[in-house]
């Protein structure tokens, strides 16, 4: 089977999982909370709602009590973009802290937390920050960066030595066995890390079986991690049978390889669908069959074997057809991940984007020598100054490769600027209260300065000209606040408070005094959510 033929049977396999995969939306975020964040409650809850940008599947709660002891709450149900979580009975007086852990649909775990209080307020830690093990987050990229490798030099090895070597039955080599090995190894320590990681858990923790669960179930990661470790088992098999089996694994190798990487994360999940699950297949199957051809390639020239020659001639007909798909595929990628060309230097998924783009093109720029100043000296087969030069820039080519999927292990836990940027830059909310209507906004809906404004004023149906209008921004689960500022009228019946200046993510209480008239005052009271500018957001935000 030629080369041309196994990209027409992959870009055929792409566009048919596309169309029959499911849509999904990118990275969940909480919107709305009931009770709200910092509410003071004359008894206790049945239950809290929590409200998010799209449906997500809850993990765990945890609920912290006045006196310190943390109850996990079991019963919890889901009701499209919102879970309900029951609260035991008998809850005593005072601040609780409500810490939770969700899945939004690109299968990476969200977490956070509100304070309530019971009849009275009382003294409380800060509220847990979700921080996960530094033992736990090594464990994710090491066990990550060993299955991709055992992936994309593994099968690619073997795709390389069934359809370009090509004679006789294949043979992978012991190296290319033993990766196989390790990364087949790795699978299930990259689940247990992944369940570690769902559940906010320490590494202690490992043993238990519900982290097992949440590793293989609770994200999208582990059902990409079984795929992953279904191709690897592929090619391995392909390794030890006669030259049509070993194609038909190969094949399926390859194609299972593609479906784990655009099984799972931001990419996976970005829109448009119809382009970035294809192009994402694309880029994996393509860096497979580049990077997994370069060591027996090179083992091919180390061995002086007769093949070396004709092998080389072959590989260099055909690769410039996988690296152009890689890099159109790339380039795609990149341009829905950004969001915005700046954001390559001012968010941290940009800054790794930009150390692979910067080995990529050192990549590209060593095959490219490879391919135009070494490749035709070599195979006139006299040239042995040239064969050595080249076989020394194959294994330099496998380390530059290795080091970009290192890179690649970052982004696991850096949300790229299209997420960030789906937060909206003015965030708007309707009150009510006592006959008293009005719109809120908050603008920009990041840390830092703010402004706050109130439009369309009611009293019982109508028009109000009011006497004062009264803002306070507060955090009263950190003690911090409340900031007050008065509102100054403009543009008719708008009022607007400058003046804030808001050091923390997450939900600020809104309190509007609006006094009516001499001997009425109504405040409307609310939440924003406040995130993070894109730029702050660090390597490690979930």
């Amino acid at each position: 089977m030629n080369f041309a033929r196994v990209m027409a049977i992959v870009a055929i396999t792409v566009f048919v999982w596309m169309f029959a995969a499911p849509s999904a939306s990118a990275h969940a975020s909480l919107i709305a909370s009931d009770p709200a964040d910092g509410t003071l409650l004359l008894s206790q809850p049945q239950s809290l709602t929590l409200k998010f940008t799209e449906p997500v599947r809850p993990l765990i709660v945890r609920l912290i009590h006045p006196g310190g002891h943390t109850d996990v709450l079991p019963n919890i149900g889901e009701r499209g973009d919102a879970i309900v979580i029951a609260l035991p009975t008998g809850l005593e007086q005072g601040t609780h802290i409500l810490s939770w852990r969700a899945v939004s649909s690109d299968g990476h775990p969200i977490g956070g937390g509100l304070v309530f209080s019971i009849g009275v307020e009382s003294a409380v830690a800060a509220l847990p920050k979700g921080q996960i093990d530094p033992i736990v987050r090594i464990g994710l990229w090491g066990s990550r960066f060993i299955l991709l490798l055992s992936l994309i030099f593994g099968v690619g090895s073997g795709a390389f030595s069934i359809f370009i070597v090509g004679d006789g039955p294949p043979s992978f080599g012991r190296a290319n066995r033993r990766l196989l090995l390790s990364g087949a190894l790795a699978a299930p320590a990259l689940i247990g890390f992944q369940g570690l990681d769902a559940l906010g858990l320490p590494v202690s923790a490992l043993p238990g079986a519900d982290v097992w669960l949440a590793g293989l179930f609770a994200t999208s990661f582990g059902r990409a991690t079984l795929l992953a470790a279904t191709a690897i088992v592929l090619a391995y098999a392909a390794g030890h049978t006669g030259r049509w089996i070993g194609v038909a694994l190969i094949l399926l190798a390859l194609l299972t390889l593609g479906l784990a990487i655009a099984g799972a994360g931001h990419a996976a999940t970005a829109p448009p669908q119809v382009l970035t699950r294809p192009a994402l297949f694309l880029h994996a199957v393509t860096a497979a069959l580049w990077l997994g051809a370069l060591p027996p390639l090179a083992g091919l020239f180390a061995s002086r074997s007769s093949r070396a020659l004709p092998v080389l001639q072959r590989f260099s007909v055909a690769i410039p057809v996988v690296v152009g798909f890689l890099i159109l595929s790339g380039l795609s990628l990149a341009m829905v991940q950004l969001h915005a060309f700046s954001a390559l230097w001012t968010t941290n998924y940009g800054l790794v984007l930009l150390a692979k783009l910067t080995l990529v093109a050192t990549l590209l720029a060593l095959a490219a020598f490879n391919r135009y100043r070494l490749t035709t000296p070599v195979l006139t087969g006299h040239d042995t100054a040239a064969m050595l030069r080249l076989r020394r820039n194959i294994l330099l080519e496998v380390v530059i490769g290795s080091l970009i999927i290192a890179i690649l292990g970052l982004w696991r836990f850096t949300p790229p600027p299209r997420v960030l940027a789906l937060a909206p830059a003015l965030q708007e909310i309707r009150v009510s209260k006592d006959g008293v209507d009005a719109f809120l906004s908050i603008n920009p809906s990041v840390t830092g300065p703010v402004v706050i404004e109130m439009r369309d004023l009611m009293v019982d149906g109508k028009p109000l000209e009011p006497l004062s209008v009264s803002i306070d921004l507060d955090k009263p689960s950190y003690g911090i606040g409340p900031f007050t500022r008065q509102a100054q009228k403009f543009d008719g019946r708008r009022y607007r408070a400058q003046g804030f200046v808001l050091p923390l993510d997450g939900f600020w209480v809104v309190r509007a005094t609006v006094l009516v008239s001499d001997f009425r005052s109504v405040t409307l009271t609310d939440i924003f959510d406040v995130a993070k500018p894109a730029s702050d957001v660090p390597a490690a935000d979930r």
